[in-house]
């Protein structure tokens, strides 16, 4: 096999603009994950000394999902993201993504049963995000169909 026939044989895949939901929410999860998890890596970092913040806001995910001005059009994505969580019994990762004005995730925001808001921040930033998978988009759709069938 030839270097060049190496290098195609399995071709990287890219989010796009129109990508199906459970697509988003995986898009979603890596981007938060990462996010959570720099500032757990940057703390071990004495020289670092500004605070990074703990949250997300609507527009600087859509900003990073390449999806400027759509950060009204994230609700269902994030909400199969934390539905996932919850069904696995993790901290739902969605909670930090919160509007810029409130400092509060929106209405839907998914929470674990005897939680509230702040717990559930607290608990998302204080969980070691690298020990979980990538989940498939295989089981974002499974929780996507599943909401939707009822």
């Amino acid at each position: 096999m030839s270097a060049k026939s190496e290098r195609t044989a399995i071709p990287a895949k890219f989010f796009i603009k129109g990508d199906a939901l459970y697509v988003q929410a995986q898009q979603i999860w890596i981007i938060l994950t990462g996010f959570v998890m720099m500032k757990a890596c940057l703390s071990f970092d004495h020289k670092v000394k500004q605070k990074l913040p703990d949250l997300i806001f609507y527009s600087e995910l859509a900003q990073l999902m390449g999806r400027p001005g759509g950060q009204n059009m994230l609700s269902r994505q994030l909400g199969i993201v934390g539905h996932y969580c919850v069904l696995n019994d993790i901290p739902p990762l969605n909670i930090i993504v919160v509007n810029k004005d409130s400092g509060l995730p929106g209405d839907g925001a998914v929470l674990r049963e005897g939680c509230n808001v702040k717990s559930e921040m607290n608990a998302v930033t204080d969980f070691n995000w690298f020990n979980v998978r990538v989940p498939t988009i295989g089981a974002f759709r499974k929780v996507y169909d599943a909401r939707n069938a009822g």
